[in-house]
């Protein structure tokens, strides 16, 4: 179980770093979208000055349209003041004429004085019209200078128009780029959430995949532990740990001592053991292990407990494809005294020490790279 359990966690860590890495893009997309909300509500706002801008500049054309035509009738009117100012100015030219030829002709008479009063009358009448015709003027000036400021007003108004539709160009500009932004981080917040789904559910595979197996490994180690009722607790056992299965064979059992040639009864557990192992999946692996006490041996045979390891492991993976299993599915090591299992202190721990291991385990690359395809 150890092993399937590392395996899920190493998967499970590999989903998380998923979810964590596709957190950042999230956070950053939140804040682009909170950016872009602004710029939104600034744009609006922008649109709103730029409506009321128009209204303005409109107003402004209307208000100038209505002083040059006020202009226009004051020209018009100035115009027509200082034809009437001429004509009176002739008219008093020709008067003032016949009154000196009237005086020099006839001295102090009635027609002389009435022609002296219609001359009077004529030049109250030049006095007036010309001091209406500089009011006139006067207006027509003051009418000018209202119409330059209302153009210069225009002109003002128009340039803040064309700065404000430029700076809402601008902000549509960005806003696009903005949204673009976040339409791309949609889209990898899509394919991050189907990643970690996939992954979850590669998880999930693995899980159901791994509980089979374990499940498969502790039916097999059922059949072998049936498979060699007839030995004795003593001569051998048959353990299920970590997703594995440990078949342990006692020296007395196989051997003799520091002999590797195994004995009869050896070769009938060995044989129960390939006879059960047959029917199994080929999906496993099988790796016979010797192992020895730490006490020194050293023979005209026999170098050290590093060659006996190796021998009996050895010996006893020939019986096992005797007995009908595939030469490709084993392999043999020896492991001398490098992992005993209880203290070499005592005589019943050096027993347990001299052991040999048939440990199988399932393939865990074949599984994953089923459930990757």
């Amino acid at each position: 179980m150890r092993v399937r359990k590392s395996i899920v966690a190493a998967v499970a860590a590999i989903a998380m770093t998923g979810i964590v890495s596709s957190c950042v893009p999230t956070s950053k997309y939140q804040e682009q979208q909170r950016a872009s909300s602004s710029k939104q509500k600034k744009i609006e706002s922008q649109e709103v000055e730029i409506d009321q801008l128009k209204k303005n500049i409109a107003q402004l054309k209307r208000d100038l349209a209505a002083a040059q035509k006020a202009s226009d009738i004051l020209a018009q009117d100035t115009s027509l003041a200082g034809i009437r100012n001429r004509t009176l100015s002739n008219r008093l030219n020709v008067l003032e004429n016949d009154l000196k030829a009237l005086t020099a002709k006839m001295g102090d008479v009635p027609e002389y004085r009435s022609l002296m009063q219609h001359l009077s009358q004529m030049q109250d009448e030049l006095a007036d019209s010309q001091d209406k015709l500089l009011d006139s003027e006067k207006a027509a000036e003051l009418n000018r200078k209202k119409l330059r400021e209302a153009n210069s007003a225009l002109a003002e108004s128009e340039k803040q128009l064309q700065e404000s539709e430029k700076q809402l160009e601008a902000s549509n500009a960005d806003i696009a780029r903005k949204q673009k932004t976040i339409a791309d981080q949609e889209a990898a917040l899509a394919g991050a959430r189907k990643d970690i789904e996939r992954q979850a559910q590669q998880l999930r595979e693995m899980e159901a995949a791994l509980k089979a197996k374990d499940e498969a490994m502790a039916s097999l180690r059922n059949k072998i532990a049936t498979a060699l009722n007839d030995f004795n607790p003593d001569e051998l056992t048959v353990v299920h740990k970590d997703g594995k299965v440990y078949v342990s064979l006692e020296e007395k059992l196989l051997f003799a001592s520091g002999k590797y040639d195994v004995n009869e009864k050896g070769k009938q557990a060995i044989a129960k053991i390939a006879q059960v192992l047959k029917t199994t999946d080929a999906q496993m692996d099988i790796n016979v292990e010797g192992h020895t006490d730490n006490v020194p041996l050293k023979g005209q045979v026999i170098e050290d407990n590093w060659d006996l390891s190796v021998k009996r492991a050895t010996s006893v993976v020939r019986l096992l494809i005797a007995g009908g299993l595939q030469a490709e599915r084993i392999e043999a090591a020896g492991r001398a005294d490098t992992k005993p299992v209880a203290p070499n202190t005592t005589d019943e721990g050096r027993r347990k020490n001299r052991r040999t291991e048939i440990v199988l385990s399932p393939k865990i690359e074949e599984l994953l790279k089923q459930i990757a395809d």
